[in-house]
């Protein structure tokens, strides 16, 4: 996009070719940040509310949005302002991600720890310098909204991160010396991070001074125990170890794999200083000790400590409510460790003089389910009520907590809540107080009659997953097969649960190997059982169960359903269609009832509503695995005599998706001859797509999907369903340039439509291959377009084998072989004109122009690309008309009409984007910079080159390789 670059590692700032552009007002910048945080991807107009304005929205929120946007798009330069469209499913700024710097640090980070992976330390060092020299202050510097500081806090992580990655490299490279005073002002300035500790004692020690190296640990060590009550972790000890005994610690700094996450800053006292001398009441001190092991969370804990000491929306200094935060997430997510965690550092820092009331009120446990009067009496007790003063009366029971526990400054700890009502008589009723409730479920009630500040934890990201593994198994099994544990972690699904049961067995079963534990692993059938420990109920299964057990019959028949769904997200439409009965007509959305249940589904935590893909419904892997087991033990898998439920669901899924492909193909494509769609069901209302972008948004969105559903009805023998959903698939995969995947699919396609003798569709599925190994020029291409001409011409279907002679030509095109090209195009030119079959002639000529162009006729080319481009236009295909302006620019070229190639170019190049034809788009921008060149302007066309060998580059297509030879031609 032109030279338009964007900063957020600092202050905001729009750049263009050195020119800076000011965005005038707060919440522009904030709406600019959050849009380019998400570059090039949609963002609804909801996720732009709670980013602007957080839990508590004007009423005129989205109105107010819509008007930040149009305001927003006059303060951008015109190049980015274009780029800033209205979405289906809100806006999206489709800028390239590249452009903004947030997103070429991260690159530069992981192309560093490529090199460093590759044993080349020094590029990586020299890489994760320009990385770092991105960073010109605080993330997101004067930006004032509820999303920026959780984004500032994971950024200024990812930094941190790469700082340590760069010390390791440079200590790789032998740079120790240098490296010393680096490390010291990184450790003044963050005193409490073990690992760089361990990286400047290991500078200093490999420069010759082992007495400042132990120094410097022995520094650490003590901050750690007088400021947040800390045994050091294993960087420090082994670092430590390394110079009492004389060693060259080697390889970076040592046991850097499993750094523990430092200490969150305490949060300080919410109230007045208090009295020095000793109360005159027993503190309680009831934590459970805390989990060790336990890894990051970083940015959580420092929310956390932020709610507690009043600084964040939990309550504000001078607040005389209650204060509350609620930590939610799924099953083994990690909820009572992070709690405990967080409230032994809180603790240590004397920010609850008063002591600790803690309880497991086992909310999800039918057996052992706590009451709110019986916690009570505990509680009382503890804060020395003698029993016979405890009255019997839950009410007054509950009176009597309140009055004991106004004025003091306690910390409460309520774990594993069911809900608000096991909850609402354990809060205290003052300020002086935190209290900290963790729940599979959202309460939604706490959090609005209380204020509760929710906090949800989700599943730990790839490294921090495999420093649990070396933290509890130790890190020399993680150093001697770093592969495999990549592979376990990832198997776990960065759940801590399933990381802790792996740790285990490995520290229990010495001889299991880590790789053969992944290997056992690996099996969907045999994971879930692989996660248990033997002789004990700590298993992945038994945690989900109790959420499980919980659901309604017809929430249980949800999830079981809803976990055969093949894809890694689930459509509201189709998981509500799951539950409708056969023959049931189809609904573009989710009828009420379907999203109450998907609601009660989420709220537990065994479904997660997709942030990237609004609308959408996630599963935790294991989770789906879960509800699987659950569907075949209840005698519903789709492989059983008695799998007649799931039968029917698959059936219904696949109706569900051939009816939105079709209707969104007879939008995107409606003039390609196919076999006509053989839809079961019709629509119960209107049909789901208005127009191409939505159409081709649904596309994006369901395209792993459709593929996942083609491949499981290969495996259950569905043939129907796999023809259509392949022949349905065709177009977007093609214009996305997914090659592989689509002579996969239309090969499946081919295989069904023949076994059930459906020779038309068999016939097209045999071009669509064809056309698949013609663009990758794969002489395998003619094999499958003379099948198919065969096909077609068998049962009349003479435009079918007209198509396929004109691909067979294309064919030849791609390999110079002018003259046989020429004759397959020209016939199907002449069989065009002959049926008056516009959407035959059009590509037919398209395609004869090329040859012509090649052949040096090129007056003779742009005349058949203007008939091309008339053709189009009366049809009234606006992709065809783009696609046809786009060759005629490249006649345009060779005859001198640089400009006119150029303006054709341009204004083709948003229909080839909104389309997602990502080959057009490549070689629109291209021709632009051909234009560009022959005018004599080297910079655009430098730049717009550069574009195209990107687009090229991210489809796999070989035209990256010419345009890089063209840019060596004229910039060498």
């Amino acid at each position: 996009m032109g030279g338009v670059r964007f900063r957020l590692l600092g202050a905001l700032e729009v750049n263009r070719d050195g020119t800076s552009f000011d965005v005038p007002r707060p919440r522009l910048r904030a709406a600019l940040a959050f849009l380019l945080l998400n570059a090039d991807r949609p963002v609804g107009t909801e996720r732009l509310v709670d980013a602007l304005w957080g839990e508590h929205p004007p009423r005129t929120a989205r109105n107010q949005v819509h008007t930040v946007v149009s305001t927003l798009r006059q303060a951008l330069p015109p190049e980015a302002a274009e780029l800033l469209r209205s979405d289906p499913a809100g806006y999206r700024l489709a800028v390239d991600p590249d452009s903004v710097d947030v997103r070429q640090f991260a690159r530069g980070v992981a192309a560093a720890r490529a090199l460093a992976a590759d044993g080349a330390p020094v590029e990586a060092a020299r890489a994760l310098r320009t990385a770092l020299d991105l960073w010109r202050g605080e993330a997101l510097a004067g930006i004032d909204a509820p999303f920026a500081g959780p984004v500032r806090t994971r950024l200024a992580e990812e930094r941190f991160a790469a700082l340590e990655l760069l010390a390791d490299a440079e200590l790789a490279a032998g740079r120790h010396h240098p490296l010393v005073p680096e490390l010291t002002a990184l450790l003044r300035e963050f005193p409490d991070r073990e690992g760089i500790a361990a990286r400047l004692a290991t500078a200093l020690h490999r420069s010759g001074r082992p007495a400042d190296a132990l120094a410097v640990l022995r520094d650490t060590r003590t901050l750690l125990a007088d400021e947040y009550g800390l045994d050091p972790g294993r960087a420090l000890l082994d670092a430590e170890a390394a110079v009492l005994r004389g060693e060259d610690a080697a390889g970076g700094a040592t046991g850097s794999a499993g750094t523990v996450a430092a200490a969150p800053q305490p949060p300080a006292p919410a109230g007045p200083p208090s009295d020095p001398g000793p109360p005159s009441y027993p503190r309680p001190a009831q934590l459970p000790q805390a989990s060790h092991g336990f890894v990051g969370r970083r940015a959580e804990l420092d929310r956390l400590s932020g709610l507690a000491a009043g600084t964040g929306p939990a309550g504000t200094p001078g607040d005389n409510g209650p204060r509350t935060a609620l930590v939610v997430g799924p099953a083994g997510i990690g909820k009572t460790a992070f709690a405990v965690r967080w409230a032994h550092c809180a603790t240590a820092t004397g920010a609850f003089p008063d002591g600790q009331l803690f309880v497991d009120l086992h909310g999800y446990d039918a057996n052992e389910c706590e009451t709110a009067p019986r916690v009570l009496e505990r509680f009382l007790l503890a804060l020395g009520v003698p029993g016979h003063r405890i009255p019997e009366d839950p009410v007054l029971r509950e009176d009597l907590y309140r009055s004991t526990v106004a004025g003091r400054r306690l910390l409460v700890v309520l774990d594993n809540a069911q809900d608000y009502e096991q909850v609402r008589p354990l809060l205290p009723g003052t300020a002086e107080s935190f209290t900290l409730v963790t729940s599979r479920g959202r309460l939604g009630r706490l959090v609005a009659q209380t204020g509760a500040v929710p906090l949800r934890l989700g599943v730990l990201p790839p490294a921090e997953a495999v420093a649990v593994l070396a933290e509890l198994a130790g890190p020399e099994l993680v150093r001697a097969a770093p592969g495999a544990a990549a592979e376990l972690a990832d198997l776990c699904g960065g759940l801590p649960l399933a990381l802790r049961i792996s740790a285990v067995r490995l520290v229990e079963e010495p001889e299991l190997p880590i790789g053969e534990l992944a290997g056992e692993l690996a099996p969907e059938q045999d994971r879930l059982a692989g996660l248990g420990l033997f002789g004990d109920d700590l298993t992945v299964s038994g945690a989900l169960s109790h959420s499980y057990r919980r659901l309604a019959p017809e929430q249980a028949r949800l999830f079981r359903l809803v976990s055969l769904h093949p894809g890694a997200s689930v459509p509201a439409g189709a998981a509500a269609a799951l539950l409708e009965p056969a023959g049931t007509p189809l609904s573009a959305g989710a009828p009420a009832p379907a999203r109450r249940l998907l609601r009660t589904l989420e709220d537990v935590h065994l479904l997660e509503r997709s942030a990237a893909e609004p609308g959408h419904y996630a599963m935790h892997d294991l989770v789906r695995l879960y509800g699987r087991q659950l569907a075949a033990a209840a005698g519903t898998d789709c492989g059983t005599e008695a799998g007649a439920e799931a039968a029917v669901a698959l059936d219904r899924l696949a109706e569900w998706y051939i009816a939105h492909a079709d209707a969104a193909y007879r939008i995107l494509d409606p003039k390609r001859l196919r076999p006509p769609t053989e839809l079961q069901l019709g629509w119960s209302g209107p049909e789901p797509f208005a127009d191409s972008d939505g159409a081709q948004q649904w596309f994006v969105q369901e395209s792993d999907n459709l593929l996942a559903l083609t491949r499981l009805g290969v495996a259950h023998g569905r043939h129907r369903a796999v023809w259509q959903l392949a022949l349905l698939h065709f177009t977007h995969l093609m214009r996305s340039h997914r090659l592989g995947l689509l002579a996969e699919v239309q090969r499946l396609g081919e295989e069904a439509a023949l076994a059930l003798g459906h020779r038309l569709a068999a016939a097209t599925l045999a071009n669509n291959r064809g056309i698949a190994y013609a663009i990758r020029r794969d002489r395998a291409a003619a094999g499958h377009l003379e099948r198919a001409i065969a096909g077609y011409e068998e049962i009349g279907e003479h435009g079918g084998a007209a198509r396929a002679r004109l691909n067979l030509g294309n064919m030849h095109y791609e390999f110079r072989e002018l003259e046989r090209a020429a004759h397959y195009q020209e016939g199907a030119v002449a069989t065009a004109r002959a049926t008056g079959d516009d959407a035959l002639l059009y590509p037919s000529l398209q395609n004869l122009a090329l040859v012509r162009n090649e052949q040096g006729r090129h007056a003779d080319a742009r005349d058949l690309l203007v008939e091309a481009v008339a053709v189009s236009e009366r049809i009234g295909t606006e992709h065809a008309v783009a696609d046809s302006r786009v060759k005629l620019a490249w006649v345009l070229q060779r005859l001198g009409e640089h400009q006119r190639a150029f303006e054709l170019c341009e204004a083709s190049l948003a229909v080839a984007r909104r389309f997602g034809d990502l080959l057009m788009v490549g070689r629109a921008i291209d021709q632009m910079g051909t234009a560009r060149i022959s005018q004599g302007r080297s910079a655009e066309a430098r730049e717009h080159w550069e574009e195209a060998i990107r687009v090229f580059s991210g489809i796999g297509s070989v035209e990256a390789e010419t345009v890089r030879r063209r840019m060596a031609e004229h910039f060498s």
